[in-house]
């Protein structure tokens, strides 16, 4: 069913636990795992962290004894690089953690999560 799972990755307590999911699914399935992390701020400092942050998800699905796929680490509009990247690379499932913002915030603010779940052409497992 699923053959590429990508995780949308920005170090969060969610995203850990997104993390934790999509290896599950990934064991399950006999899937690879592609990670994502965007700094929204083109900045080298900015994106060197992002690429620490990818890392850091890397480690944790290697720990678990699965090989990623890929690394991904982009600068621009977060919800625009995880749904361009998912179809760049032809992702059966995208998973990514939720940060738990209110009615009210997601109103006014927006969801990078939100943005995804209602423009993605797969399915998305959104983690809390």
């Amino acid at each position: 069913m699923y053959k590429k799972i990508l995780v949308a990755y920005d170090g969060s307590d969610h995203a850990k636990k997104a993390i934790e999911h999509a290896v599950a699914l990934a064991k399950a399935f006999g899937a690879s795992i592609h990670i994502i992390t965007v700094a929204t701020d083109p900045s080298q400092i900015s994106l060197e962290k992002a690429g620490r942050i990818a890392g850091e998800a890397a480690k944790a699905v290697q720990s678990q004894g699965l090989q990623v796929g890929e690394v991904a680490v982009r600068s621009g509009t977060p919800a625009d690089e995880i749904l361009n990247y998912a179809e760049e690379k032809e992702v059966d499932l995208i998973v990514m953690g939720s940060r738990g913002l209110s009615a009210l915030q997601r109103l006014v603010l927006g969801s990078v999560s939100q943005a995804v779940v209602s423009r993605a052409r797969v399915p998305v497992l959104v983690v809390r």
